[in-house]
């Protein structure tokens, strides 16, 4: 059937509880995989309660995206891997995710750098997901650059510790607007480095916090305020 849909541009698949895989790649030949849905333009899955991947990690060959521009996932309670870690989306504008509560992270660091286009990042209802990048041992200097990110929504996600546990740099040079609500555990955005020359305020929950240091910074301080220190009031995270 994947043979048969070179010229398909959207792909919506819901309310069905026997789906367990949406693309199902072993036995097709190398020969011709880039052809295979390089004009997919948007994919939207919901109210998927048996999907746990949408295509499995390992499979030879893999799938080609490139012209994916929007991906939402909504409703899919077991999911454990959005895409497999080979994947580029370097067309990606927005990225929506939501009521996924197997998801224990969004995706691997390979992905989050093939994401240059990405303009719309959305998250929420995933009890646990406990980061959005997932840490494989990368090093301080591994730098992950969202170059046309403007708007990031973290919401209800009970678990959330940090965008990321890993040592990796992150840059949002075009972020303008975040809103984080219901992240009770997320005591800063990431252990190192995170510049957001563009962001002026982040709103966590009710709550507008102006982001005058760095991000790291102003997520800690609205976790104080929020949990309160027996230490301080406020501690600067990731400064230099």
């Amino acid at each position: 059937m994947l043979q048969r849909l070179h010229n398909l541009e959207v792909l919506n698949v819901g309310r069905c509880s026997s789906v367990n895989e949406v693309f199902q790649l072993e036995g097709l030949d190398e020969e011709n995989q880039a052809k295979r849905l390089r004009r997919l333009k948007e994919i939207e899955l919901y109210d998927l309660p048996g999907l746990t991947h949408l295509w499995k990690e390992n499979s030879k060959p893999g799938l080609d995206l490139q012209s994916l521009k929007s991906l939402e996932v909504l409703d899919c309670e077991n999911l454990i891997n959005l895409v497999p870690s080979s994947v580029s989306f370097q067309n990606l504008a927005t990225l929506d995710v939501q009521s996924c509560g197997s998801l224990r992270s969004l995706i691997s660091p390979s992905v989050a750098k093939s994401l240059v286009k990405l303009k719309t990042l959305k998250i929420g209802g995933s009890d646990m997901m406990e980061e959005v990048v997932a840490s494989e041992g990368g090093e301080a200097t591994y730098e992950i650059t969202f170059y046309k990110l403007q708007h990031m929504e973290l919401l209800y996600l009970p678990n959330l510790t940090s965008f990321s546990s890993g040592g990796y740099i992150f840059s949002f040079p075009s972020l303008e607007q975040m809103l984080v609500e219901e992240c009770p555990k997320m005591k800063m955005f990431s252990p190192s480095l995170v510049t957001t020359p563009r962001l002026e305020r982040i709103k966590v929950g009710d709550d507008e916090w102006p982001c005058q240091d760095d991000l790291n910074t102003t997520i800690h301080n609205s976790f104080i305020n929020a949990h309160g220190n027996v230490e301080a009031e406020i501690v600067e995270l990731g400064a230099g």
